[in-house]
This record gives structure tokens, sequence and C-alpha cells, in this order.
């Protein structure tokens, strides 16, 4: 609680005679959520008066800056570059025009905790290096700290905090976002008194409670979107790290999401390219639904546990590309439902509970040069479809605990490997049946069909299984041909 009559007593140290203090602070006290109440006066103890007078001081500068600010935009001819000086900048601010503004060191643009903290609507504007917090957390209104709904923005090299979504772009095209470092808000401040004595609570009578995850915005969110940039951008704390809803088109490179909810949540987008990107410690890495002609390639999928820790999941996706990607670590690697005409070529999919789990109608989909390694169940196999191919032109993958038998010495195996599925029905519905995995009668059976195929259980053949120095063999022969080639 900050006391009336000691408010005015630290304001006099710097302020003494001002007549108009206290109009100012009575209407600084409803538009910024201060609390000022009269009561009798106290003596305070050590350096609590200062404390008040900088909370005062940095008020006052922060209502006379907000207003020129907004003032500078809208007093700016279009195109102009506006330099914006350290300290903090109230918000809402709407950018109406195009225009380019650059944060000095120090510059923040605060919001009140309500809507968006930046509305653009006009196109080619720029936002650069600013700290932004403070957004509304209503998720009907999509509230969020930028709030993009005019082309050819540029929002990069920010620091985004304490709001609903980061940064929201709105049937938009070639935006371009990068750089940015955006932290969800995952706590709330409450009073532990009650309802009736909330107005009056003091700093000690406030406390911070976790904010349901589901509750929280999106890192960078896009609907309705075409040809954007989402590039080096790093998103902790959100719902869902990088959300798309009918965008196409779109580039995604060297991102790094963790801790959230779904690293990428994507759906009914298509002809999108993801490269380079990190999605870590996350309830889920990728979410691909409802989507065709989408490129994946080079990211890494590592260390996604929960309910809904898949690397990656693919449902309903037709055509896509999965390449030279990291899948680590997760409870499941790579889950495909109703997923066609995909090709999975050269991943990492390596100690994972379950390696590749296919749920019902996923047909046509080509598996080469992968290594599957270390994982507990490296195929659930209950729901793969008979034209899946596990080799491409002669190269199958690696399977980690095979026997090599590859008597021309070419990497790849004369024999070909059968993965034996042997619990993948009942695993879902018993999990606990897992831990009759490495027993001694599974290990007799996984033994007995890679000799010959046992009628009867679900397994996939690899024809053409690779052999652990397959990749050195391959590019000996490459070097070779090179140096013969000159």
């Amino acid at each position: 609680m900050i006391f009336w009559d000691e408010v005015l007593e630290s304001a006099q140290a710097g302020r003494a005679g001002n007549p108009a203090l206290a109009t100012f602070l009575r209407r600084l006290s409803s538009s910024h959520n201060l609390f000022l109440v009269n009561a009798p006066k106290r003596t305070w103890a050590g350096s609590r008066a200062p404390k008040v007078l900088a909370l005062l001081l940095l008020a006052l500068t922060s209502e006379a800056s907000a207003a020129t600010l907004q003032q500078q935009i809208n007093g700016a001819a279009p195109n102009e570059s506006i330099l914006v000086p350290a300290g903090i900048h109230p918000g809402p601010l709407t950018i109406g025009k195009p225009l380019t503004l650059i944060g000095a060191s120090g510059a923040e643009i605060r919001g009140n905790g309500s809507g968006n903290v930046i509305t653009i609507t006009a196109n080619d504007v720029t936002l650069r290096g600013f700290r932004i917090t403070g957004s509304g957390l209503r998720l009907s209104d999509d509230n969020a700290a930028v709030f993009v709904a005019g082309n050819r923005a540029t929002i990069e090299n920010n620091s985004i905090e304490n709001s609903l979504h980061g940064v929201y772009l709105k049937k938009v095209h070639d935006c371009r976002v990068i750089g940015n470092r955006i932290q969800g808000k995952s706590t709330l401040l409450t009073s532990t008194k009650p309802i009736d004595q909330t107005l009056t609570a003091g700093v000690g009578d406030l406390c911070e409670v976790p904010l349901n995850q589901n509750e929280r915005g999106n890192g960078i969110h896009q609907w309705n979107c075409e040809n954007n940039l989402l590039a080096a951008n790093e998103i902790s704390e959100t719902r869902d790290g990088l959300y798309f809803s009918f965008t196409n088109h779109t580039r995604v490179e060297r991102n790094r999401v963790h801790h959230v909810r779904y690293g990428l949540h994507y759906m009914y987008s298509d002809n999108n390219v993801f490269e380079n990107n990190t999605f870590s410690e996350n309830a889920a890495g990728a979410a691909v639904m409802f989507s065709k002609d989408i490129l994946i390639r080079g990211n890494k999928f590592s260390d996604n546990r929960g309910s809904r820790a898949y690397g990656i999941l693919f449902q309903s996706d037709d055509r896509v590309r999965v390449e030279g990607n990291v899948i680590r670590n997760n409870a499941v690697g790579l889950s495909f439902q109703q997923a066609i005409d995909f090709v999975v070529r050269g991943n990492d999919v390596s100690g994972n509970y379950i390696g590749v789990r296919f749920y019902g109608n996923s047909d046509g989909n080509a598996f080469t040069e992968n290594r599957f390694a270390q994982n507990l169940h490296p195929v659930d196999a209950a729901g793969a479809g008979s034209d899946n191919h596990w080799a491409v032109n002669g190269t199958g993958n690696f399977w980690s605990g095979q026997e090599a038998f590859d008597l021309n010495g070419d990497g790849i195996n004369d024999l070909p490997h059968r993965e034996l599925d042997l619990f993948g029905a009942l695993r879902r519905d018993l999990p606990a049946i897992g831990l009759l995995s490495a027993s001694p009668a599974v290990t007799l059976l996984r033994f007995a069909n890679e000799r010959a195929a046992l009628p009867g259980l679900a397994s996939i053949e690899d024809p053409s299984p690779l052999t652990a120095n397959f990749w050195t063999i391959r590019a000996q022969r490459a070097v070779k041909q090179a140096t013969n080639a000159r």
C-alpha cells in the first residue's frame, strides 16, 4: 500500500511547492494501477521514502514521454526514422504510416495491461531495438505486444516480455520477424486479501501465481499470411512457440523454441520451409496438421517430454520432405497419421522411447538414409500401411543392433532387416507393457523374425539396411570420384 501523505512528503524533496502535484497523482493512480489512499501520517523506516520518490519520478517521466512518442509518430512524415531515447515510454502506441522506430539502448515501450502494446496498421513499418512489455491478457481479443496488420513490416532485435502473444501477424505478407527474444507471461500477480480489500492491497499482500500454459499466448502467431520470414528468434514460456494457421510460402530458420507447449503448432498452411531451427524441452516439438508441400530440413527436435511429447507429429498431411533433422530423446520421435507421399531422408532418430509410430492410413511414404539408434521401441508398426517404402534406389536405413553382413563393402547389408513390433496396439492402452520389451522371450522373437518373417505379427522390412560405415564409405567414394575427374 502506498499512503497518500507519504507520497506527498517524499515528492516534496524534489518538487517542493508544486501545486499541481496532488491532481496529477490522483490522475496517475487511476491510469497506472497505483493505489493512493489517505491515511494517518506514518514514519517510514530505512529506504522506503526514497523508493516511493523513485516510483513517482519514474511515473512522471513515463507520463511525459508516452505523449511525446505518440505525438512524434503522429507528426512524423511518411518513411521518416525516429530514434527513441532510453527510458520507459508507455503504450499503447499505434503506427498508422510507414515509419522506422529505432530504440536506443534501454528504450522500453510498456503497455498498460490492456489491449496491444503496439499496433501496426500501415505498410512498411520497422520496429527495432526495444524492450516491449505489458499487453492485455484477453485471448478472445488476440492481445499482443506487437500486433501487425500492415504488409512488409520488420520486427527486429526486440525483447518482448510480460505479454499475451509476442508478435501477432494478421492477414499480412512479406513481413520479417528477426532476432527477437520473446518470453511469455508465466505468472499473474494477485492479492492474498479478500476481494473487497484487493484495491487497498499493499506490496506485502501480493503474490505471484502460475499462469496456466493453455491461457498464455503464442510467441509468433500467424493467421492468413503469405511470404513472411521468421529468423533467429528465441521463444520461451509461451503457449505455443510458432503458430501457423492458413499461412503459406513462409520461411522459418535458425529459431530456438524451448519450454513451451508445442514448439511448432501448424495447420492449414502450405508450401512453407523450416530449416535449422531448434525445438527442445517442450511438451511437444511440432504438430503439423492438414497441410501439404512442406520442407522440414536440418532442425533439431529434442528432449520433448509429456503427454503430447512428440518430436514431430504429422496428421492429415501430403507431400512433406523431412530431411537431415535430429530427432532425439523424445517420448515419440516421429508420428504419422494419414500421412501421404512423404520423403523421410537422412534423419537421426535416436534415444526416443518410440522411434517411429504409425496410426492408420499412412501410405506412399519413403524412408532412406535415416539412422534409427537406441530407441527403446524402434517402430510402432500397428498402423503402418503396406505401401510404405523403407529403401529408395537400393539404399535403406541404419538400425542399431542389427548384425552387419556386407560382403562387397559398399556399406549396405546383404540381408534385409525386419523390425518387429510385438506390443504396438497394446502399448497405447497399457503403457506398462513396455517393461517387457527387453525380456528374453521378446528378444528371442526378434531374433527369429530377423531370419524369417513371423506370420500374424506387425513388422516392417528394410530390404537394404545400412551398416554403421555407410556414410564413411560414401564420403570416401565421393572424394575418389572428384579426384579422378580432375
